[in-house]
C-alpha cells in the first residue's frame, strides 16, 4: 500500500475492538432498514446524498409513530383522525428542522471544531433555540447526530457501487471531507478518537455492517482489515491515485467468503 505523507499520532489506531471473523452479526450493531445504505463512525460524510431515515439515532425526540390504525367514523359524526394521519402532518416539519439543525452544526464545526455552542448551531441553522432543544439536549448530542448523518450520506453514495470503486470513493471522501480538514487544523484529538475503530459504537457498527454487505456481495471476507484501512484516512488523507493503488493491493489480499 502507498505510504501516506502525514505522520501518525501516538496510539490512535492501535486498540481495535474487532471480531476475528465476519461470519455473524456485528456486535452491538442494530438491524437497519433495507432502504438505509451503509453506515459508520470512521467516515464522516462524502458527496451530498439523501440522508437515510433516522434509525438508531443517539439523541433527539422520537419521530411520531405511524403505527396507529385509523378508527372507523361513526355515522353522523366527524371523522376520527388517525395516528398515521397525524404523523404525516408532523413528520415534514420535524424532518426539515432537524436537517436545518444538522446543516447549522456542519457550519459551526467547520468554523470552530468540536467546541461549538448550542447558540452557534441554532444561529447557523436558522432555527430558534427552543426548536434546537426540542431535538437535542446538549452539544454532544448534536455532534453525535451529525456524525451518523455524515456516515449515512457517504454510505448512500457508495452502496450501489462495485466493491473496488466503493472503497476508492469512500476513502477519497474521507480524505477530502471539509469537517475532517477543519478538525485537523483545530482539534487533532478528535481525529484520533474518530480513527479508533470500535464496533461497539453506533458509528463504527454502521460502517462494519456496510463494509460486510459490500464484501459479501463480492464474495469476499475481511471486514476488520477494511475497517482499519478506512480509518487510516481520517488521520492521514491521501490522493485518489494512491488510494486506487491501495485498493488494488487490499483486494488482492482479502480472503474469499
Amino acid at each position: 500500500m502507498s505510504t501516506h505523507s502525514s505522520s501518525r499520532r501516538p496510539d490512535p489506531l492501535s486498540d481495535f475492538v474487532l471480531r476475528p471473523t465476519t461470519a455473524g452479526p456485528v456486535p452491538g450493531a442494530q438491524p437497519r432498514a433495507a432502504s438505509a445504505a451503509l453506515g459508520g463512525q470512521a467516515a464522516l460524510g462524502g458527496p451530498a446524498a439523501p440522508s437515510s431515515a433516522a434509525v438508531n439515532r443517539p439523541s433527539g425526540p422520537a419521530a411520531p409513530s405511524s403505527a396507529g390504525r385509523p378508527q372507523a367514523a361513526r355515522a353522523g359524526s366527524a371523522p376520527v383522525t388517525s395516528a398515521a394521519a397525524a404523523s404525516s402532518r408532523t413528520a415534514g416539519p420535524m424532518a426539515r428542522s432537524r436537517a436545518a439543525i444538522l446543516d447549522g452544526a456542519r457550519a459551526a464545526v467547520e468554523a470552530n471544531g468540536t467546541k461549538i455552542t448550542m447558540a452557534q448551531v441554532a444561529a447557523r441553522g436558522g432555527v430558534a433555540k427552543a426548536t434546537l432543544y426540542n431535538h437535542f439536549r446538549a452539544r454532544e448530542d448534536v455532534l453525535a447526530a451529525l456524525l451518523l448523518d455524515e456516515i449515512d450520506r457517504l454510505v448512500a453514495a457508495v452502496s450501489h457501487l462495485e466493491l473496488s470503486q466503493a472503497l476508492i470513493t469512500a476513502a477519497v471522501a474521507v480524505s477530502e471531507h471539509p469537517l475532517l480538514e477543519a478538525l485537523g487544523g483545530q482539534d487533532t484529538t478528535a481525529l484520533a478518537v474518530l480513527a479508533r475503530v470500535d464496533v461497539r459504537s453506533p458509528g463504527w457498527a454502521r460502517v462494519a455492517q456496510a463494509v460486510e454487505r459490500l464484501l459479501r456481495r463480492s464474495g469476499r471476507a475481511g471486514t476488520p482489515t477494511v475497517l482499519r484501512w478506512l480509518s487510516s484516512f481520517i488521520i492521514a488523507p491521501a490522493e485518489e491515485v494512491d488510494i486506487a493503488a491501495d485498493v488494488a493491493v487490499l483486494l488482492s489480499g482479502l480472503p474469499t467468503a
